[in-house]
């Protein structure tokens, strides 16, 4: 495999973490919070607490689960990605040595 098709996937793979951290952030703080009650409301399942700075708010076990999967998303991508890099060592090449010279 060519040093770039490497590099594209290290990239690729750590794009894909960001927006999967992004996403778990909108989710479990910014999305629910404004649909959610402050209280717990066992008629609905809205029973699992979610605390944003002192603020309280309840979800379901679904919506709880649907905001964690851009995390578990987030973190095996972070993973994969270090250890493709430990093995391939792309950004290595790129930041740390120095380009080699010739005469």
């Amino acid at each position: 495999m060519s040093f770039t098709a490497k590099k594209n996937i290290l990239n690729f793979l750590s794009v894909v973490c960001l927006i999967s951290w992004v996403l778990f952030i909108y989710f479990y703080f910014f999305h629910f919070q404004n649909s959610a009650p402050t209280k717990p409301n066992p008629e609905t399942g809205q029973i699992y607490e979610v605390n944003n700075h002192g603020y309280l708010f309840y979800l379901t076990k679904d919506q709880k689960t649907e905001a964690f999967v851009p995390l578990f998303i987030a973190i095996a991508c972070l993973a994969i990605v270090a250890v493709l890099e430990w093995r391939w060592k792309v950004y290595r090449r790129i930041y740390v040595e120095p380009p080699k010279r010739f005469p």
